[in-house]
């Protein structure tokens, strides 16, 4: 049996909440999801299907496990591709910065890297000899050099190299050519500006038979700066192409823990891990940041006891990860939430356990606000409408708009809630008392609780 991975557990505890989990557990519907997209675009493309394109968006609130999601998907599908001898079909995955959708040449160039890096990527790609110009030259000389590739043109000559473009592309490469589909993953989405219009409405409408699907991810209500009534204005999302993601089930974040255990090779003699699986999985609500912070809290036990589970004090290790929880919450909660904490929590605690429909919340905010403006904390922020302070809420995770789940033929409308039943108790207990002053709040400068 392996001895117990301190180092691991050390690193683990030092990278806070922004390591990656230590396993992946749950959204399996949506992972299969995304691998049928992958491979309609791929079909489509081999058998000459001129597929305009396709975009998948996946939505929640701030720790629902977005970012975990995508770098997932791109760690499946190298280990995949890394364990085969045909790897034809296996997604590429193309994790891009969202910047990059300001300017179709880096997105292009993107795709174009990891398809050329990529074991079985596209016959005749390799970083030496990609060349974007039409007449697709191997081995020019002096060519410039971006990401590695020969984008053209020779130094000295009079000869302008071609923009690199989703066009030049598909005559460089003809999409039935193409023998893996690229997955071209986007986080952050909800910061998108109008700027990138022109390359998103390519890759969600104008791809013609290319085999890349578009994976974005972001806020929960990421799909209204998207939509076809936004500045982007993507049209035609499908069914099944908008995904929210929230709570894990119970069994998920169980499966979580032991895998964790799995992982850093933890001593389970005279241990009961399932019991410790359901207890954490249970204390975090379910919600994935939360979870993760309570293996943070058992790691930093484990390395105590030499990786002995058996040795691990439970009500220390479960008080940690509740101080964790309420870091958390404090980063999460705004200036503007602060500032109006009693109209805030007037607001959530209006929330029933069915939701609200998006005009009731207006009302909700409306009736609860001091009209004269002559209390700050019953106010609006300043310079915010109604609509503006919801959308707000959404952004700081304490809202989130879940589609109306209804039976064929029923007519329902969507319904915000809070994704995270701790943090609506969080915030209305926030109303209810009042604030400590400044000097009293212990904790340290990177959000984490004093021991």
């Amino acid at each position: 049996m392996a001895k117990p991975d301190i180092d691991g557990l050390r690193q683990f505890v030092e990278e806070k909440d922004r390591a990656p989990p230590a396993c992946f557990a749950g959204r399996k519907k949506l992972i299969e999801d995304v691998h049928k997209a992958a491979g309609a675009m791929m079909y489509g493309a081999t058998h000459g299907r001129n597929v305009r394109g396709l975009t998948m968006l996946v939505q929640g609130a701030p720790g629902a496990g977005k970012t975990a999601l995508l770098e997932e998907l791109d760690r499946r599908w190298r280990q995949e591709a890394s364990g085969r001898q045909k790897v034809e079909g296996v997604p590429v995955p193309v994790m891009m910065d969202r910047d990059g959708l300001y300017d179709e040449e880096k997105t292009v160039l993107a795709i174009v890297a990891a398809m050329a890096n990529t074991p079985g990527g596209t016959p005749g790609w390799n970083v030496e000899t990609v060349d974007f110009r039409k007449t697709a030259s191997h081995g020019v000389s002096g060519g410039v050099k971006v990401m590695g590739l020969t984008v053209g043109g020779r130094l000295g000559s009079a000869e302008a190299p071609e923009t690199p473009s989703f066009d030049v592309l598909r005559s460089l490469q003809a999409p039935a050519t193409w023998t893996r589909p690229a997955v071209l993953m986007v986080d952050e989405i909800q910061k998108t500006e109008r700027a990138a219009k022109e390359v998103l409405n390519k890759l969600h409408n104008s791809m013609k038979g290319l085999p890349v699907l578009t994976v974005l991810a972001g806020l929960g209500d990421s799909y209204d700066h998207l939509g076809q009534d936004s500045g982007v204005g993507l049209t035609r999302f499908g069914m099944g192409t908008i995904h929210d993601i929230g709570l894990l089930a119970p069994e998920e974040a169980a499966a979580s823990v032991m895998g964790f255990f799995e992982t850093f090779h933890v001593g389970l003699e005279g241990a009961d891990p399932r019991a410790w699986a359901e207890c954490l999985a249970q204390e975090s609500d379910g919600w994935p940041q939360h979870l993760h912070n309570g293996q943070r809290a058992l790691a930093e036990a484990l390395i105590e006891t030499g990786g002995r589970l058996a040795d691990v004090d439970a009500e220390r290790t479960l008080d940690r990860a509740a101080a964790f929880r309420e870091a958390a919450y404090r980063r999460q909660i705004s200036q503007e939430m602060k500032d109006t904490r009693c109209l805030t929590a007037a607001v959530m605690e209006s929330l029933p356990p069915e939701g609200l429909r998006p005009g009731q919340v207006l009302g909700a905010i409306q009736r609860a606000r001091d009209p004269e403006g002559e209390d700050p904390e019953w106010s609006l922020p300043e310079g915010m409408t109604a609509t503006a302070f919801r959308t707000h809420l959404v952004h700081q995770g304490a809202l989130q708009l879940e589609p109306a789940r209804t039976r064929s033929g029923e007519v329902a409308i969507d319904r915000y809630r809070c994704p995270i039943p701790s943090f609506r108790s969080y915030i209305v207990e926030l109303g209810q008392e009042e604030p400590p002053p400044p000097d009293e709040r212990h904790e340290k400068d990177d959000g984490t609780p004093e021991p």
